[in-house]
């Protein structure tokens, strides 16, 4: 990609010097500017006086070079910031970017947008605005990490009710199998009514287990992968539909990824199981550095974005917030009579501990 310069304006351009009778009128809301790329070479042209409290740079010195702002762009965010401006020039579309810039000390976030015109075949501009929105993604943040607080405490939850169903029920079910048994003692082995009675117990039984795995599944307890495998398993067991795994190792994860990927997964074959009259299921975890890639496919009826559009989908839609809190993406892809893809990208650092994900959706590695 070709680096970005600031050469001198050429002469048949004008330049605002940001004096009032240039301000733009939105200039109170955010910096206005023009800019122009030339053979690869950036230079602002235009810039209101607003420039100083978005971006901690005065527009003369923006207008002097175009490196005293790139320079200022996060580390992390310069090779995309670069990506999309050459996207836009080279499309023709809307130019619409977001990252970090370093203001006296204080990191910022900001949005560009802008509208791109060619002016010859060596020259594009663009003409828009740039807005801190550092106080969104302040309040972004906050809301995911009390989101993710909430479900630590939703999880915490689950498994003090899982361990008080396995332990409490299934030892007040004992001891009544125990007396059905003694009771078989004095009426006999071959009485109905408590042939019937111990077969509701072992039900009773059952079903508490059942429901104690579906709240905390013990094996989360050795991993994700195995708990993965864990649910492949039991889908085929209760449904009859194979399902044909590939899984990777998931290696070390905090317990609230581990559990999120966990929960989208149940959801996905509780999906399956409901309306896809599948005959087959695929499940791939991918771990890669720095991610970890899920993909469920089925090959039941499928469905149309109109249709999923046309009725509420929480359970989809519960899928795309866990991924959220991740800080990750949840695609769905689908076809009437052409099953269902359910793909899961998820950033992640092996670490303990248990911190949410920072205000770039991404998790800070210890």
């Amino acid at each position: 990609m070709t680096p970005l310069q600031s050469p001198n304006p050429p002469a048949h351009e004008t330049v605002s010097d940001g004096s009032p009778e240039d301000a733009h009128p939105l200039s109170g809301f955010g910096l206005v500017f023009q800019l122009s790329q030339r053979s690869g070479q950036l230079q602002f042209t235009q810039a209101s006086e607003s420039a100083q409290m978005v971006c901690g740079l005065s527009a003369q010195a923006l207008l002097r070079s175009s490196s005293a702002f790139v320079g200022r762009l996060h580390a992390a965010d310069q090779a995309d910031f670069q990506a999309s401006l050459q996207a836009s020039a080279l499309h023709g579309e809307p130019w619409n970017w977001e990252g970090r810039i370093l203001t006296e000390g204080e990191i910022k976030w900001i949005n560009i947008r802008a509208a791109v015109k060619r002016l010859d075949a060596a020259q594009v501009q663009w003409n828009g605005i740039m807005i801190n929105i550092s106080h969104a993604r302040r309040r972004e943040s906050d809301l995911r990490d009390m989101a993710a607080h909430m479900e630590r405490a939703r999880e915490q939850e689950r498994a003090r009710l899982a361990r008080d169903m396995h332990d409490e029920l299934g030892q007040l079910l004992t001891a009544l199998k125990m007396d059905i048994s003694l009771l078989r003692r004095r009426l006999g082995p071959d009485d109905a009514q408590l042939n019937s009675m111990t077969s509701l117990v072992d039900a009773a039984t059952a079903a508490g287990r059942r429901v104690a795995a579906q709240l905390r599944p013990a094996v989360l307890d050795l991993g994700l992968t195995e708990g993965l495998l864990w649910l492949a398993e039991q889908f085929t067991h209760r449904y009859d539909i194979p399902v044909a795994h590939q899984l990777d190792d998931a290696g070390e994860l905090d317990d609230l990824t581990a559990i999120q990927i966990f929960r989208i997964a149940q959801e996905a074959f509780t999906n399956i199981a409901r309306h896809a009259q599948a005959k087959s299921v695929q499940l791939a975890l991918r771990r890669t550095p720095g991610l970890i890639a899920l993909d469920i496919v089925d090959d039941g009826l499928g469905f149309t974005p109109e249709t999923q559009s046309s009725a509420p989908s929480f359970g989809l839609r519960g899928m795309r917030e866990r991924a959220h809190l991740l800080g990750g993406t949840l695609d769905c892809a689908s076809l009437p009579n052409h099953g269902t893809t359910i793909r899961l990208r998820v950033p992640c650092a092996e670490r303990h501990g248990d911190d949410a994900p920072d205000a770039s959706g991404k998790r800070a590695a210890h």
